[in-house]
């Protein structure tokens, strides 16, 4: 619900202010309220009324700051840190007594082990920190009981993202910086902080923390400090990551987080908001987090983040913050009740702000508080139901993220102090519940006699709890050195040493080193981004410069800087600093008027003076469109005797804008043609030929260009020259780097051409684009030789060549010749070519000047000397070498021949010699005489008489088998056809040829058993061979 003061107005929208309650009223302390609000403001919850508290007069007051933490102990207010408006970021710390109304400067008594052990680099308390948190424990290890203010993480100007804890003693006002164990945390800024007394636990969770000296992001992550012992662990993380958010236990065993700024987006948006309403709950005892569903009923806008909230009365009140705007409503939380669930699985399930316990003897849902902490943690515990059951599915997904997020831990620290039931086995590796035999430990010693390596396996540790682990352990310094990204933060720690040439910090075992040796080589660190004094300075070191808020910060504390976008132009780039404001004695103490006021005053339009939130325009009412730029607001100027009301303009210019360079006519048109040399429809340019800055009365003058350009830029004066080979700002030097030379004030500049060598120009480039003209210049260095020239232009383009004889002027000898191809000879006879004797000076040199063209263009240019061709010794020369070639190619020709006639030869006798030693034998063959056949029979006879012979089965003669022993190459002996004779025809050897077969050995097919219906059934086939044909 939204609470709604009675009979007094709230006071000024705040952010990352303080709140504490002593008895039935709320203080609200500091907070940025862009210097609209009072450093101190009450609410009485009884009477609903808001009352700003003014201090006893004469007391010192502190200034006002955002970011401090405050506590309350007895009936003072304890305030530490935060940002004070032109003083940085403090480490003070002031008491309030509400009785007295006074404020009191603390000075706390330093730990006096600090300085002695720590050298010059140690972290000594109290820090320079903010976006930290403070809270009140109870007292441990003293007979009195005193409580203790415990400070945790922030960030320092001096040590960035913090990972410490700091301690005060309200009794002995000592202040310490504690060693703590357990898991290696990351702190940072902009987290919650709250203690369970259910637990004894401080629980620390989100906030922004760094990832690279020049990087961060949201955390998830969920602490839990016990102060008693000063130990770590890490517990289940959040859904979504959020900083300046708020936590608070309403009741005792869960957490309800509120709000913040869950936007973690860079360039691409993935629909994170930058003011959350979101209300999230942690249970303390079952570990787990989730979302509580909120009223739609509810008008109020409820997404905000810098804020706070108290719990009074077991309510929960959300005050202020910042969504966009500075808030000053006050919303109200109001836990519900177990009583109302009558089921088990309703009731556990159930966190209406209130941890809901089943109780199983007596079938009812009451608050956790109703029983002992001894009946919860102790043997009692099944006699109460305290977290909903899951589902198989639920539990094997639980367990499995859980080995995973063992795996990642490489300390024993780290890996005992987890909610996830870790093991450290040794070496570097964690496992969920039990070690593998496989990661045992394993150590290598030398023996001293033999100087053998002996390799020792031990078994895994199993270690469950810190006072198992290994008092010195690589792996947990690495872990803890891996934290600091800044120089000095590093430096501090003992064990670390920061590594200037990449940047970042590394234990002294990966250098071989110990931590007892580092003083001898300590690192300087350089000066720190917040003691840079101007942008100059703060963007050559690599930081950020706040231009309106003259602040310089680290690269990875942006957000951490200006939460609430203090900062509304900043830059890394020297070349975008601007001059350093005007100086005066109320921005010396750091008056945000007087910063305002040089900050309008550099603005000289009225554009840019309007994008400026606290700047307005004041127009000088002379028509003319001058006028200047002057902090203010929607109604009026800050200081009244600088504008009047009429022509004060804050969210709109005026209409009629001429930069003081003509008048506006009735239509609020400037008159054209403008004067003072400027041009355009608001006279806002500067005429071709002439630049500077016309606006608001600027002036414009003439491009110095030394007659080598007409044009400039209109901005910087630069010269664009319009021969190619001249440079400089004012084309004042010629571009001797790529060969041009010359003197442009007196005359221009040229390429030397090499002779004998053929050039080409490709002016086709961005920066081309204003050339006309190109020079170039030879001397022809062989007496006795012609020259020749050439050149072709890709487009159209005129050419004017003169000529420069030993002690004459220059002679123009063509003017305005087209270049598109062109070729042109001097002979010797005209002129005199070589170098003088007695100065080697050239005597006579060729200038050539290519303008009137426009770019894109290339030229392709050459001068050569090359001697006549004499006939008579060319044709002996080729005879010669012709003959010479003929008589080689015949000589080759031969060598070929007898070459490949060895090689034959040689083929030959490798063949012979294989068939020699090929296996062989001999056949007996008997052949019969051949009948001979009657030409005069019927071809009824000759079949008579072919059916009356006697069918033999040829044998073979020659059967070779193959590899395998399942084919053959067989070979018959076969009669050739004789035409009816008894004897072969002449010239037929016999009348027999081989013929050879590839057959398989064996028979592959089972004979078929089927008979043919018209075979006769005694009559069997048999096959004439064994084998077959394949």
């Amino acid at each position: 619900s939204t609470v709604h003061p009675k009979h007094s107005p709230a006071p000024a929208g705040s952010a990352s202010h303080g709140a504490t309650i002593w008895r039935d009223t709320l203080h609200i302390v500091g907070g940025e309220s862009y210097g609209r609000g009072k450093l101190m403001s009450t609410y009485d919850f009884n009477g609903n009324v808001w009352e700003t508290v003014h201090p006893e007069d004469g007391s010192e007051v502190p200034d006002k700051r955002y970011g401090a933490s405050t506590v309350m102990y007895g009936d003072k207010i304890f305030m530490y840190g935060g940002v004070v408006k032109g003083h940085g970021i403090s480490n003070e710390l002031w008491a309030f007594d509400v009785s007295a109304r006074t404020w009191a400067n603390i000075s706390v008594r330093a730990d006096p082990s600090c300085n002695a052990t720590g050298g010059t680099t140690a972290m000594c308390g109290p820090l320079h920190v903010v976006g930290h948190t403070a809270t009140l424990v109870p007292g441990y290890g003293d007979k009195n009981n005193y409580q203790y203010m415990v400070v945790i993480f922030g960030h320092s100007p001096n040590y960035g993202y913090l990972n410490t804890v700091q301690e005060f003693n309200f009794a002995s006002r000592e202040w310490r910086i504690v060693p703590t164990t357990g898991y290696v945390v990351k702190g940072g800024y902009g987290h919650s902080a709250a203690y369970d007394f259910l637990t004894e636990k401080v629980y620390v969770y989100g906030g922004i923390v760094s990832e690279s000296e020049s990087s961060q992001v949201l955390s998830s992550r969920l602490y839990a400090y016990e102060p008693a012992t000063r130990v770590w662990s890490l517990l289940s993380a959040a859904p979504s990551a959020r900083l300046l958010h708020t936590a608070n236990f309403v009741n005792q065993g869960l957490m309800m987080v509120f709000g913040g700024n869950t936007h973690n987006d860079t360039s691409q948006s993935y629909g994170a908001k930058c003011y959350s309403q979101d209300l999230l709950v942690y249970d303390v005892y079952c570990d787990s987090w989730h979302y509580h569903p909120m009223p739609g009923h509810l008008q109020a806008d409820l997404a905000r983040f810098g804020h706070s909230s108290v719990v009074f009365e077991e309510s929960l009140y959300i005050y202020g913050g910042f969504n966009g705007q500075l808030l000053n409503d006050m919303l109200r939380y109001q836990p519900g009740y177990c009583s109302y669930y009558t089921k088990q699985e309703k009731c556990t399930a159930a966190r209406p702000g209130v941890k809901c316990i089943w109780d199983v003897q007596k079938m009812r849902c009451i608050a956790i508080t109703q029983v002992q902490r001894s009946a919860i943690y102790g043997r009692e515990q099944y006699d109460y139901v305290a977290c909903p059951s899951k589902s198989r599915l639920t539990l094997t997904s639980e367990l499995l993220h859980d080995v995973h997020r063992c795996q990642e831990l490489a300390s024993c620290q780290s890996c005992v102090s987890t909610a996830f039931g870790c093991t450290y086995c040794g070496n570097g590796v964690c496992s969920k519940e039990r070690c593998r035999e496989t990661t045992s430990m394993a150590s290598v010693f030398f023996e001293s006699s033999t100087q053998m390596a002996v390799s020792t396996a031990s078994p895994p540790l199993n270690a469950k709890h810190l006072d198992s682990c290994p008092i010195s352990e690589e792996y947990l310094v690495s872990s803890v050195c891996d934290q600091l990204h800044n120089c000095r933060a590093c430096s501090a720690n003992l064990a670390c040493r920061w590594d200037s040439e990449h940047n970042r910090c590394k234990s002294y075992t990966s250098y071989g080193g110990l931590a007892l040796n580092r003083t001898q080589d300590e690192v300087a660190c350089s000066p720190s981004c917040a003691s840079l004094t101007n942008c100059q300075n703060c963007t050559e070191d690599e930081c950020i410069w706040c231009q309106n808020e003259q602040r310089c910060v680290d690269r990875n504390a942006y957000t951490a800087s200006f939460p609430y976008g203090q900062c509304r132009e900043w830059t890394t780039f020297t070349a975008k600093c601007r001059s350093a404001p005007i100086q005066s004695t109320a921005l010396a103490v750091g008056s945000t008027t007087a910063l305002s006021s040089a900050q309008c005053g550099y603005y000289n339009s009225c554009q840019m003076c309007l994008d400026d939130p606290a700047c307005g325009w004041c127009d000088n009412g002379s028509n003319t469109g001058l006028g200047r730029c002057v902090v203010g607001g929607a109604l009026a100027p800050y200081d009244d005797t600088e504008c009047a009301l009429k022509h004060w303009f804050f969210t709109s210019c005026p209409r009629c804008n001429c930069n003081g360079h003509s008048y506006c006519n009735d239509q609020q048109h400037c008159e054209q043609p403008c004067n003072n040399l400027t041009t355009g429809a608001h006279c806002e340019k500067c005429r071709t030929g002439y630049w500077g800055n016309p606006i608001n009365g600027g002036k414009c003058q003439r491009c110095d260009c030394n007659g080598q350009g007409v044009y400039c830029h209109p901005d910087t004066g630069k010269c664009f020259c319009t021969t190619k080979g001249i440079v400089g700002d004012h084309c004042e030097k010629c571009d001797s780097q790529n060969h041009y030379h010359g003197d442009p004030l007196k005359g221009s500049c040229y390429y030397e051409l090499t002779i004998d060598y053929q050039f080409t120009f490709n002016l086709s480039k961005k920066e081309d684009r204003h050339f006309t003209q190109i020079n170039f210049r030879n001397s022809p260095g062989k007496p006795e030789i012609d020259a020749d020239f050439t050149i072709t232009c890709s487009v159209p383009a005129k050419m004017d060549i003169s000529v420069k004889r030993a002690g004459s002027p220059d002679m123009l000898i063509l003017v305005g010749v087209n270049c598109s191809t062109f070729r042109h000879r001097f002979p010797k006879t005209d002129y005199q070519f070589g170098h003088s004797p007695d100065d080697n000076s050239s005597l006579t040199t060729f200038y050539v000047f290519v303008h009137d063209f426009q770019p894109p263009i290339w030229i392709q240019i050459a001068f050569s000397q090359y001697p006549k061709l004499n006939l008579q010794q060319f044709f002996i020369t080729f005879s010669s070498c012709f003959l010479l070639l003929l008589l080689m190619a015949a000589v080759l020709w031969k060598i070929k021949q007898k070459y490949d006639m060895f090689r034959r030869r040689q083929r030959l006798f490798v063949e012979m010699e294989q068939m020699a030693s090929r296996p062989f034998s001999q056949v007996l063959v008997d052949i019969e005489n051949r009948e001979s056949i009657d030409l005069s029979l019927t071809l009824e006879g000759i079949g008579h008489l072919s059916k009356k012979r006697k069918k033999e089965c040829p044998s073979p003669i020659a059967l070779e088998p193959c590899s395998g022993n399942r084919a053959a190459v067989l070979s018959l002996l076969v009669r050739l056809p004789t035409g009816g004779l008894s004897q072969a025809p002449s010239g037929q050897s016999a009348g027999l040829a081989v013929a050879s077969a590839l057959v398989t050995l064996g028979n592959p097919r089972r004979p078929s058993i089927d008979q043919h219906p018209k075979e006769p059934k005694s009559k069997r086939k048999q096959s004439q061979h064994p084998d077959s044909c394949t």
